[in-house]
């Protein structure tokens, strides 16, 4: 944790460098110094264990949140400005040098004060690296997880045998080629045990077995297997190659359990033979990526985290753990099912928590006690540090990334593009060249699926995360850490004792009087999730101590107005209003000229004042307001808003506002990657066209008429980035320019009441998965045919009001798996072939217009 608050210090020092770049040598002296206690950290990194060693950590986690309120406080106090007005520049450079005095010689004595501090703690640090030089690290003991894990063939066996059918499936496929089996799941999902009871019934039909824990070291794990295959004691000869003639002409099965990186298996890979002889080798993984890379196809990955344990069969596991005789007392039933529960069908987890009670009395009290300390204290727990070992594998990005989670209630899945928008706010999102925060933030959230770290709730068709969430014990596990460390505190209890210093407050329940009286000038990031009216009336006496604030998510809280004390917060990154009642937004909004993420969807915003046009460093601007029957309405944005270069989201806003279009000023905001707007008219088409040609790295499209024809025609060169459009207004045709968008894997087409076939032109788009047709045809039968719409995974057709046949053949959309028609009222026959509809997992049309073709 502490190289984390030293991270993000560095980053924010080289922020003010760059904004104030006048202000150098005493700053570059600390970030100097700071980068040489970083490095020390990395060299000492897991030597934690002694109460000394904790101190000093502490020590520099403050030394760095000191560095950052010093800046901080000197950013507060010298903003910075943005003057689009030659005369306001001159006057600014005149003026402020003087007002920026004071503030400055501040920064400066803080600076030398951290300077003397921080050469005490690496002079602190040189001491004890010397010292304890011969200790294993933490971090080093951490790249041997599997060996932390050693079976037991003692632990109680249950749904091994119906966990295990695919396994053994695999493995007696009668298939002649090598395969390799990757058997991918989270730590404490079981693998280990799973393949060692499936391993020891089939290893009787094979010439020769071995089962080895993976090493890193290339040579200790060839030694591992030589051992296990129980060769003759190693005389010095080439022992790669003797293992690889050994294996020749063998049908062999090899376990290696707890694969961690494409290195380990190209260093096994090299050596085993791959001679058709239906040899299999069996790879377990707690990473994704890892698994497909070592599997010989996708068919041969065996995922756990699909297959836990059921509930049935987690409370079995459990009582025969937790009690003699495998029978709970009643006393205790309701605390057993609160501990099963929790530990979400974990087998790891149940018989580790299992065997702590089973040494303990079986009372209420000792039942209740080991629960909480899940929710509250699981570090306290031995097995709970083994549970999450990937953590400290991580970067100290990763890191703080993946400690964000406790931000958010128990069981509560976040969507993807606000996990990610408060991460970049947070300035937890490195910058890398060619590549925006949002993309690299991406990468940040597949590795932390990829390790098993974060489970994701839902996919998109195209295989990415729409919403995610960590388990209950990993999130216990980062919650406990986060507060001692004072990176995120939560507030789960009404009577919540609150210190002076935390950086970041999660508030997680309705009441807000513990807000009261209270200094927050150290205070980050406020969150709320929940809430009542006691907030509104609270939030003025409030958010005047939040001087130093970069993240405001007040999503779904109680607001029917503004809070005015917010553009006071010079500071903020991040304003999220959704779902709140308020109806406008004050022209003062400018002071906030830091914020990059302002969030005002599903709220009753109809018109953006000018001032939002002030914020030079938007780079997501999300609005749209509810109307009659909460259906979406577009927000109006002034004239202007084609100086907000940086925007990279803007959705959802009207084309048109009482002075007349914006659609052509839209072509200079050439970063964006997601438009959204409406009410476009039909004489504003060739303009719009031609906005939309300059963004390049456009990949979301949603455009609305305005009660006309919608007239796209004009795109000569198309943002060949696009991947989702949305088109809604009657079409006299479908867009040439849309049959080129090699990446389009969502379309909706909407009231555009084609007299032709949309099929016709569109069965051939490569990557295509979701297809929605709303109102979209006016003909009375829609035909696919064998071989068309190769990708498609999802159909929609609803709506169209003169439809009365579809035609679904056999070898049409062979990869279809939801299909839904609807509310077509002349519909009268839906003719598919029993192949479709077989193989579709989801099917919602009115049974007795079904007829099956052969």
């Amino acid at each position: 944790m502490a190289e984390i608050a030293l991270s993000g210090a560095l980053a924010l020092v080289d922020r003010l460098l760059r904004i104030y770049p006048y202000v150098t040598h005493d700053i570059e002296e600390v970030k100097n110094l700071m980068d040489t206690l970083k490095g020390f950290l990395k060299d000492t990194d897991g030597r934690e264990d002694t109460e000394g060693w904790k101190d000093l950590l502490k020590n520099v986690r403050n030394l760095a949140y000191e560095a950052e309120d010093a800046i901080e406080e000197y950013m507060f106090q010298v903003p910075e400005h943005f003057h689009t007005h030659q005369a306001r520049k001159i006057v600014h450079n005149i003026a402020h040098p003087v007002k920026n005095f004071i503030p400055g010689i501040q920064l400066s004595s803080s600076m030398r004060g951290l300077k003397a501090k921080i050469k005490g703690r690496i002079n602190d640090l040189e001491k004890l690296r010397i010292g304890c030089s011969n200790l294993p690290s933490s971090s080093t003991a951490a790249e041997i997880p599997p060996e932390a894990y050693p079976y037991s063939s003692d632990e109680p066996l249950v749904g091994i045998e119906r966990r295990g059918k695919e396994l053994r499936r695999l493995i007696l496929n009668n298939e002649s080629r090598d395969v390799v089996i990757s058997v991918l799941g989270g730590a404490g999902s079981g693998k280990t045990t799973l393949i060692h009871e499936v391993y020891q019934m089939v290893k009787v039909t094979f010439e020769c077995h071995a089962w080895v824990p993976v090493s890193r070291s290339c040579e200790r794990m060839l030694e591992r297997i030589w051992e296990a295959l129980e060769l003759p004691i190693y005389q010095g000869r080439d022992r790669r190659r003797c293992l690889h003639t050994h294996l020749q002409q063998k049908r062999y099965i090899l376990v290696l359990d707890g694969i961690w990186s494409e290195d380990e298996w190209k260093c096994i890979r090299n050596v085993l033979p791959f001679n058709n002889q239906g040899s299999r080798i069996i790879v377990s993984t707690r990473k994704r990526n890892i698994a497909s890379y070592c599997a010989t196809s996708h068919d041969f990955i065996y995922d756990l985290n699909l297959n836990p344990l059921t509930w049935e069969e987690a409370s079995e596991l459990f009582l025969k753990k937790a009690f003699p005789n495998g029978k709970c007392l009643i006393s205790c039933e309701e605390w057993s099912e609160k501990i099963v529960k929790r530990c979400e069908g974990l087998p790891l987890a149940i018989v580790a928590i299992g065997k702590i009670l089973s040494r303990k009395p079986q009372t209420i009290m000792e039942f209740k006690k080991v629960h909480d300390n899940l929710e509250f204290e699981p570090g306290s727990l031995e097995y709970i540090g083994k549970f999450l070992q990937s953590y400290y594998h991580l970067s100290p990005n990763l890191k703080s990334c993946f400690m964000y989670f406790c931000n958010f209630p128990e069981d509560y899945s976040v969507t993807r593009g606000r996990l990610i928008r408060l991460w970049i706010a947070e300035g937890f999102i490195e910058e890398k060249r060619g590549q925006t925060l949002e993309q690299v933030a991406d990468e940040y959230l597949d590795e932390l699926v990829q390790m098993s770290l974060v489970q994701v709730s839902r996919w998109d068709c195209e295989g990415r995360v729409r919403s995610c969430r960590v388990s209950n014990l990993a999130r216990g596990f980062i919650l406990s850490k986060s507060e001692k460390e004072n990176f995120v505190t939560v507030i789960t209890r009404p009577h919540t004792n609150l210190s002076q210093n935390h950086r970041r407050l999660s508030l997680h329940i309705c009441t807000t009087n513990i807000l009261k009286g209270k200094d927050f000038s150290h205070v980050r990031t406020f969150s709320m999730f929940g809430g009542d009216r006691s907030f509104e009336l609270l939030v003025r006496g409030v958010f005047s101590n939040f001087r130093l604030l970069r993240v405001l998510d007040l999503e779904n809280a109680v607001l029917l107005v503004f809070p005015q004390e917010v553009v006071t917060l010079n500071l903020l990154r991040y304003l999220s209003l959704r779902n709140t009642k308020i109806d406008s937004l004050p022209k003062s909004i400018k002071k906030l000229q830091n914020l990059i993420v302002l969030d005002l969807r599903q709220t009753f915003v109809l018109e953006l004042p000018m001032g939002i046009l002030e914020i030079p460093k938007l780079l997501y601007l999300l609005v749209d307001c509810r109307g009659r029957n909460n259906a979406t309405v577009g927000v109006e944005v002034s004239q202007g808003i084609g100086c907000l270069k940086w925007l990279q989201k803007l959705s959802l806003i009207k084309a048109n506002n009482k002075n007349g279009s914006i659609v052509e000023e839209l072509g200079n905001l050439i970063e964006l990657r997601k438009l959204g707007i409406i009410e476009l008219k039909n004489k504003d088409s060739r303009d719009f066209c031609a906005s939309i040609e300059k963004m390049e790295n456009l990949s979301s499209l949603y455009v609305e008429s305005a009660n006309e024809f919608l007239d796209l025609n004009y795109v000569k060169k198309s943002p060949q980035m696009i991947e989702n459009l949305s088109l809604g207004g009657r079409l006299h045709n479908i867009p040439e320019w849309i049959l080129s968008l090699k990446g389009l894997f969502k379309l909706e087409l909407k009231w555009s009441q084609l007299a032709k076939s949309p099929l016709e032109v569109l069965w051939g788009l490569p990557s295509l998965k979701v297809l929605h047709l709303h109102d979209a045809y006016s003909g009375e039968v829609l035909e696919f045919r064998a071989g068309w719409f190769l990708e498609l995974r999802i159909l929609v057709i609803e709506q169209c009001w003169w439809l009365k046949t579809v035609v679904i053949p056999g070898l049409a959309m062979p990869k279809l798996q939801k299909l839904t028609i609807e509310n077509c009222n002349s519909l009268t026959m839906v003719h598919i072939a029993i192949s479709t509809l077989t193989h579709l997992e989801k099917t919602n049309v009115p049974q007795h217009l079904l007829e099956f073709l052969d």
